[in-house]
């Protein structure tokens, strides 16, 4: 078969199973092949119940003594059992998955495998297991199990991990003849790489633990190496010159307005023009990731780029994520481009049709210069007269496609990315290695850093009334909750109900305050924004919709509910709208009572750092590329094996050896090859994204 057969032609599956398979989003031969296993479970190293210790990973065989679902007060069904052999006994604790009530059963024999911990007695939460049957049948007579190395899948409601493992198994032999091999023979022996059909073989049914090694680092390796060959093809071609036009001008506007300007740059900030300035200069396309840590003055030096296009005579799209932040723009640079003569305007989702109309004339004829807007910017009948620099605000809210969509609009633009989300250096080279990184590590004088606070249940009374005293005296306030209506699943303070209660009774009700949260109205949440800023209102209690950019300098307290539900780069992001006027600011992280020891440790890291570089590199750490920044936003397949931030050496030889590669082969010499195969079939329409197609 080949590899992008359809799963209704597999051996074993057919359509019904198919159907089941794609809920998995599975649907051809190599999608089931590249369906790696989460976990493993060791059956050739198994440990004596009596002999497990607290902190270790183990695998274990007993006999299920006794079974009990326990409920607990958030309304969780929890499945407790004692396992036992001869030697001891220890406790498994499956949380909230009451099914298993009906899979296990005493008297039958368990395999689980997991991390040891102790909580009155030994036990196991959450492990993988395997039901082998009835107590006196043996490990190796089971006929659910065989000994050795056994993959342990993920599933979908109809597929068991036995027919899992079955169909895997008729994958591999139904592919036999169409895996092949697809990098340079060379390139395998210098790297010292397992060739693929046999890392398919042994990562899915493992013959020995090194075995198993050598495929993990083979297919992370192949991870690795698809997306740098993707980001190296895409860079040359940029590079690739007389392909833009190159911006050289005077800098005149830009220096009027820095003339006008009531503070200096940072240097930080002129170094960062100055790069851009030359990269502008340049008759190959500008692709510029500009990072900073929140409140470095990225905005500012976004406005020089645009003013230096202007200048040159070219229009330029600044493309924000949210209505909020894009009004927020607009209405800075109307004030700040206002006295130089440039026309700027905010195109958003929630305009008038005529109004839309309008503008969308304006920005086509050329009278409006500077064109600011949310995802309207990239709609279909948005045309401009002649654009030459694409700045996308906070780039991670935004999709591969929805940025090439709006770099379309041009003939090869220029191109700004800015985050406020400092990326690691791993990271950065595996999403973003067809940019060039500048990055502002410095901030304005005079800003003072927030004081961060993790608050015990005991004390959010005590909290509450230090608030009330500080928005007496002029202060302004957030209340930050990850919900907007109440929840029967998650025991979370929603926004709604946050409102209604400080409103209602307490220290605060004699306050000014309003909801604000992304499910109103754009005008509603227009009218909320602007009554804040102006100091109409007191205290806002909102979702995290006020993360990104939203600036109002007197806003010096926020207090996050359920801190724990954010990654720590959103803490940080969040922290970043107070702090940024003269007053003292205050954070306060109050946690809920399902907040474990390891959730508020993480919560203090907050506490101790304030550098959102340390903290992003924290929460890289913890969390994984993935969630940390949210890879499928990023409009690439997720890496089911490899980790950059775990195993940076094999990033680093990946991009070498993409890198020479891409340098020695013809983009013309490589289509047609089984790597251009592989490459296509794994990114599909996303090489046309990256200009490689």
């Amino acid at each position: 078969m080949e590899l992008d057969a359809s799963l209704r032609f597999l051996p074993g599956a057919g359509p019904a199973r198919a159907r089941l398979l794609a809920k998995l989003e599975l649907h051809t031969l190599g999608d089931l092949l590249e369906h790696y296993p989460r976990a493993y479970l060791d059956r050739t190293r198994l440990t004596p119940l009596g002999q497990l210790r607290p902190g270790e990973e183990a695998t274990a065989v007993g006999t299920i003594r006794s079974m009990a679902l326990r409920r607990t007060r958030g309304g969780r069904r929890n499945v407790h059992l004692l396992l036992e052999d001869e030697s001891g006994i220890v406790e498994c604790i499956w949380f909230n998955q009451p099914f298993l009530e009906r899979v296990f059963r005493r008297g039958a024999r368990l395999l689980v495998a997991g991390r040891v911990d102790w909580y009155r007695r030994l036990q196991f939460k959450n492990p993988e297991y395997e039901l082998l049957g009835e107590a006196q049948e043996s490990l190796d007579d089971s006929p659910a199990s065989a000994p050795g190395i056994v993959p342990v899948y993920p599933l979908t409601a109809g597929i068991s991990q036995k027919m899992m493992r079955k169909l895997v198994r008729s994958a591999l032999q139904a592919a036999e003849g169409t895996l092949g091999e697809f990098l340079p023979a060379v390139l395998i022996g210098e790297r010292g790489l397992l060739d693929w059909p046999a890392a398919q073989q042994e990562i899915h049914f493992p013959s020995s633990h090194a075995r198993l090694a050598a495929a993990r680092r083979r297919i992370g390796f192949q991870e690795l190496f698809d997306l740098q060959m993707l980001l190296a093809i895409s860079r040359r071609r940029q590079q690739q010159p007389r392909t833009a036009r190159p911006l050289d001008p005077p800098g005149a506007l830009w220096q009027r307005l820095v003339d006008a300007l009531p503070f200096q740059l940072t240097a930080a900030q002129q170094r960062a023009i100055e790069r851009i300035r030359g990269d502008l200069r340049c008759d190959h396309p500008m692709h510029l990731l500009l990072e900073g840590d929140v409140g470095c003055g990225k905005t500012l030096v976004a406005l020089a780029a645009a003013l230096l296009a202007i200048e040159a005579g070219v229009q330029v799209a600044f493309m924000a994520p949210t209505e909020i932040l894009a009004l927020q723009h607009a209405e800075t640079f109307s004030r700040l481009c206002g006295p130089l003569g440039v026309r700027v305007a905010c195109l958003r989702g929630s305009l008038p049709a005529a109004s839309a109309r309008r503008l969308r004339a304006e920005i086509a004829s050329g009278a409006i210069r500077l064109a600011v807007g949310t995802h309207a910017l990239i709609q279909q009948q948005v045309a401009f007269a002649e654009l030459g620099l694409v700045v996308v605000d906070e780039q991670h809210r935004f999709g591969v496609l929805q940025r090439a969509r709006l770099l379309g609009k041009g003939r090869t633009p220029h191109a700004l990315i800015m985050t406020a989300t400092p990326i690691p250096r791993t990271l950065a080279l595996t999403l973003f290695g067809d940019l060039d990184l500048t990055v502002i590590d410095e901030k304005p004088p005079g800003r003072h850093p927030p004081r961060s606070r993790l608050v015990p249940a005991a004390r959010y009374a005590a909290m509450l009334e230090f608030i009330a005293a500080q928005l007496e005296s002029g202060a302004q306030a957030y209340f930050v909750c990850p919900l907007i209506a109440a929840s029967e699943e998650l025991d979370l303070r929603a926004a709604s109900e946050l409102f209604e209660r400080l409103t209602g009774d307490g220290p605060l009700r004699r306050f000014r305050a309003a909801l604000l949260h992304g499910r109103m109205k754009s005008e509603e949440k227009e009218r909320v924004m602007r009554a804040f800023a102006a100091g109409d209102l007191d205290y806002l209690v909102t979702t995290t919709v006020i993360e990104v950019g939203v600036d109002v300098p007197n806003a010096s307290l926020m207090i996050v509910e359920h801190p724990e539900r954010y990654g720590l780069s959103q803490l940080h992001q969040l922290r970043g709208r107070v702090g940024r006027g003269r007053q003292p600011a205050h954070f306060f992280m109050v946690a809920g009572r399902g907040a474990g020891r390891e959730a508020r440790e993480r919560l203090r890291i907050l506490v101790r750092e304030e550098d959102g570089f340390r903290i992003a590199e924290e929460d890289l750490r913890l969390r994984g590329p993935g969630e940390f920044f949210g890879v499928r936003q990023s409009g690439l397949p997720p890496l089911r094996v490899a980790d950059p931030v775990g195993d940076p050496q094999l990033l680093e030889e990946a991009r070498a050896s993409a890198l020479r590669l891409a340098a020695a082969e013809p983009l013309a010499t490589l289509r047609g090859t089984p790597l251009w195969r592989r490459l296509q079939r794994r990114f599909g329409e996303r090489i046309r994204l990256y200009a490689v197609g």
